[in-house]
């Protein structure tokens, strides 16, 4: 049996070279020219293995060859000596190598020593003079397996850490958008990957946000600028994610030169700078599509412009790329779900051997952004169906303007708003003058169509935004103006009557006009804690009853100081004379 050996030696260390593939390198921390002999012939001696062993007799020098070497387990010596004084030996090489395992050689046989090495990190405790070649060995192949146990462990637990911590904060959020692009960032970062992209490939699936997306990279770290216009990034994944509709499984290639792929397909690849590619599918539920669809109607569809390549267009008749893992469920569940996108990542600068548990991360993940998406497509759907709510809760049905809910609502709101900053609110009360002759001589359906009209006039006419045109009841309507002054009231006012006087609704039953005409009230004040909105309302209802008092089609102000517009006829008005009477 050979053993490689390099002897204690003050000169600068020397880097052994490996016999064997199977050989195990081991690292000899010993002062003692006598022990590191013995060493040396129990490894040299013992015939199931081949060891490169390199002795060194100081922690430095130890240190030093775990810099520039790796080494598959260390035997130490505790009483070697340590020129910067410092104690923990075992401490000391765990923070220099902490996947190398280290099996301690001491003379103190106690279990104290024992117990104390163990917990400082080392794998086991050997006596000196007290162990033979084969109790050596295996204490060394035992180090180097608990070890790997113990690295296997702690890396699946950092990543259920890691994976437990992205999936909290999917779950943490609404926002499509930031889940994907975080969730693309924190992948990159853990997998130590190049690049990293969410692809949505379905035109047929919900839109996750304002704006409708459909074929293209929805989420991305890594590319660099400008990327995602090149016209054979958008084949590839296309193409990818036909062949997992197709396969229900996952695309990992090592090697994307050397893996079964058209040619075709390898030089879109390799144009997009993809050497190592791991895909995972995102399934959303819904109704069932075939491959044929998917491929004809779907993934294509925005596909077929004047930039894109015809050879993509082409890829589809050629033959399948056969790179599978697990096949996915079979069952009659996944049947019903459909490919809403893709998770890739991918490496540019070398080829890459995935390991399963990559896979399974990235696999846990997409079901997780599945999960997150169609989270976000539920709260938008009920955000949407929220606002029609409060749409019929705050909107009259018949004419689309406010209704009397929400004006007495708005007002009340004004009323302490503008109470505060000291500002005058304005308030307007229409009444359709001759109304009911109206609906007895035209119908109600035609009645309807006025009211609706006459409505589309007022509200066309309140143009700010925190004006309100609302249907008071009946044939009534009022308008709420905050910050406006009597004038400024005023003003709006004749512009309702003039646009309703431009339609020309043809009322044959009206004493004033031959067409629909609009009597007003108006009354503006400076809102005061001491009253009530209904005191504003009161002022309205009393110049309105004013203004159908004095003939009909006309407008009064509830005021001492400001004119009233009657058929180009000015007419003072008092306050105290605006009373509120029930109409006739």
């Amino acid at each position: 049996m050979r053993l490689c050996k390099l002897t204690c030696q003050p000169a600068p260390i020397a880097i052994v070279v490996l016999i064997s593939n199977h050989s195990l390198k081991v690292l000899l921390v010993e002062d003692n020219l006598a022990d590191a002999t013995l060493i040396a012939d129990l490894l040299g001696s013992f015939s199931d293995a081949i060891f490169c062993l390199q002795i060194v007799r100081s922690l430095e020098e130890g240190i030093e060859c775990l810099r520039v070497a790796e080494f598959d387990a260390i035997l130490l010596d505790l009483s070697v000596p340590d020129d910067l004084g410092r104690s923990d030996t075992i401490a000391i090489l765990k923070a220099r190598s902490p996947t190398v395992p280290i099996v301690v050689l001491t003379d103190q046989n106690d279990q104290h020593t024992a117990l104390s090495v163990l917990r400082s990190g080392a794998q086991d405790c050997l006596v000196k003079g007290r162990f033979n070649r084969t109790l050596l060995v295996r204490a060394i192949h035992y180090a180097i397996e608990r070890q790997r146990i113990e690295e296997q462990l702690r890396q699946q637990a950092q990543r259920e850490r890691v994976l437990s911590k992205m999936i909290e904060n999917i779950r943490s959020s609404i926002d499509a958008t930031s889940i994907l692009q975080n969730t693309v960032a924190e992948v990159r970062q853990f997998l130590k990957t190049d690049r990293v992209l969410i692809y949505r490939c379905q035109s047929f699936a919900e839109k996750i946000d304002t704006e409708e997306q459909k074929c293209q990279i929805v989420a991305s770290d890594g590319l660099p600028e400008g990327y995602i216009d090149n016209p054979n990034i958008r084949s590839t994944l296309a193409m990818s994610c036909l062949f997992l509709a197709e396969s229900k499984s996952v695309q990992a290639i090592s090697d994307v030169s050397a893996a079964e792929l058209t040619d075709s397909w390898k030089e879109l690849m390799a144009d997009c700078e993809m050497v190592a590619v791991l895909s995972v599918p995102i399934w959303q539920s819904g109704e069932k599509k075939s491959i044929d669809e998917i491929s004809s109607n779907s993934i294509w569809e925005n596909e077929k412009d004047e930039d894109y390549p015809e050879d993509s267009m082409a890829l589809l008749a050629l033959e399948k790329p056969q790179i599978l893992l697990e096949s996915g469920s079979k069952s009659g569940s996944e049947n019903d779900n459909y490919l809403w996108g893709i998770l890739t990542a991918y490496n540019c600068t070398g080829v890459r051997q995935w390991q399963q548990w990559e896979i399974e991360f990235l696999k846990h993940l997409a079901n997780q952004v599945a999960i997150a998406i169609e989270q976000s497509q539920l709260y938008r759907k009920l955000a949407i169906a929220n606002q029609k709510l409060q749409q019929l809760a705050t909107t009259d049905g018949l004419t689309q303007i406010a209704n009397r809910r929400q004006f007495d609502h708005v007002l009340m709101l004004e009323w302490r708003r503008l109470g505060r900053e000291e500002l005058p609110l304005s308030l307007i009360l229409f009444d359709i003058d001759f109304f009911k002759p109206y609906n007895d001589f035209y119908g109600h359906l035609a009645g309807d169509e006025c009211l609706y009209q006459v409505a589309k006039a007022i509200a066309s006419a309140v143009k700010r935004a925190g004006d309100l045109s609302a249907r008071y009841g009946g044939e009534e309507f009022v308008v709420l103006l905050p910050n406006t002054s009597a004038e400024g009231a005023n003003m709006i006012a004749r512009k309702i009557c003039d646009r309703l006087e431009r339609l020309k609704l043809p009322h044959a039953r009206s004493e004033v006009e031959p067409y629909v005409t609009l009597s007003c009230g108006i009354a503006t004040t400076i809102p005061s804690p001491q009253e009530s909105p209904d005191s504003l309302i009161h002022n309205a209802d009393g110049a309105l009853y004013q203004a159908k008092a004095e003939g009909k089609n006309r407008i009064c102000h509830a005021s001492n100081n400001l004119i009233n517009i009657t058929n180009n006829q000015d007419t003072a008005v008092n306050q105290d004379a605006a009373m509120p009477f029930p109409y006739h």
